[in-house]
């Protein structure tokens, strides 16, 4: 048997030293940013989609286009292009309409428009469905859209919910809540800018012969408030709180409640019935008579 030499044992001692010490081998050399990095990386990885809002679900007929979460929104152009409720009416609609992906370059198109406001309404996928017409035809209408982006899958996690939020808010804030039973009947114009898009049609109140829409609406600046339209004819026996859209604080004429706040300035009425609360301020002397003069 050969003899240890003392080479030999001078190894074996330091192999014993490193094992009392805990470890058969050196930790491995770090920069300092390595840890810091990968958790990080882990970190950006997974909090995007945990974090994205998801909304409650709202519509469905092409309801990503709609709200302006579908896979080619990235490809809209946000340059506005005038147009008008005339123009657009008088595009030609598309063949077919594909659920998910939209049709150029209308639904890649974002128009701006000037337009008498008309009607509105809350509908069950929580838009606010806002009729508006041509100022220079009123016959010639079409329907704009303003999405819950508060609520609605896809609406919530558009890269554009808060212009969204911002139109819906000033329309509100216009006109008032919108009913969700019936159609509010409304006067002015406005200002509108949205997304152009093509809608099946199936009967919507103000729908355009082709379908065409703003949808969604992402900006919204009320203009005037126009002259209140004459009363529709009169019902026999209808109590005045029956007449849609008419405030019964005007029992002989028809004048929708605030908001907006008219003045007689606005309408074509003069020396009419005023009863309390005469929520526009019509009767100055509280004499019971409206805009005498």
């Amino acid at each position: 048997m050969t003899k240890p030499t003392a080479l030999m044992l001078l190894a074996f001692g330091l192999s014993v030293a490193v094992l009392a010490c805990g470890g058969s081998s050196p930790p491995p050399t770090s920069t300092g940013a390595d840890t810091p990095t990968t958790t990080a990386s882990r970190a950006v990885t997974a909090s995007p989609r945990s974090s994205l809002p998801v909304g409650i679900a709202c519509g469905e007929e092409r309801w990503p286009v709609k709200t302006l979460s579908d896979q080619d929104a990235a490809q809209v152009n946000f340059t506005p292009v005038e147009s008008s409720v005339a123009e657009l009416r008088d595009l030609a609609p598309p063949p077919s309409l594909p659920p998910s992906s939209r049709i150029a370059p209308t639904e890649l198109t974002v128009f701006t428009l000037t337009a008498q406001v008309v009607e509105m309404k809350l509908e069950e996928d929580r838009d606010i469905h806002l009729v508006i017409a041509e100022p220079s035809g009123p016959s010639a209408r079409m329907i704009t859209e303003f999405p819950d982006a508060d609520q609605c899958s896809g609406a919530v996690a558009s890269a554009h919910a808060a212009e969204m939020r911002t139109a819906r808010a000033a329309l509100v804030a216009a006109f008032g809540q919108p009913s969700s039973s019936q159609f509010t009947h409304l006067t002015g114009t406005a200002t509108l800018a949205g997304v152009g898009f093509f809608d099946f049609l199936h009967g919507q109140t103000g729908v355009a012969p082709n379908g065409i829409e703003l949808h969604p609406v992402i900006g919204f600046t009320l203009l005037s408030v126009g002259a209140v339209p004459p009363p529709p004819p009169p019902t026999p026996n209808a109590a005045p709180e029956t007449r849609t859209g008419c405030d019964p604080a005007y029992p002989t004429v028809c004048i929708p409640s605030p908001p907006p706040d008219l003045d007689c300035k606005d309408l074509p009425y003069r020396r009419f019935t005023v009863l309390p609360p005469d929520p526009h301020r019509f009767d100055g002397d509280h004499d019971g008579v409206g805009c005498e003069s």
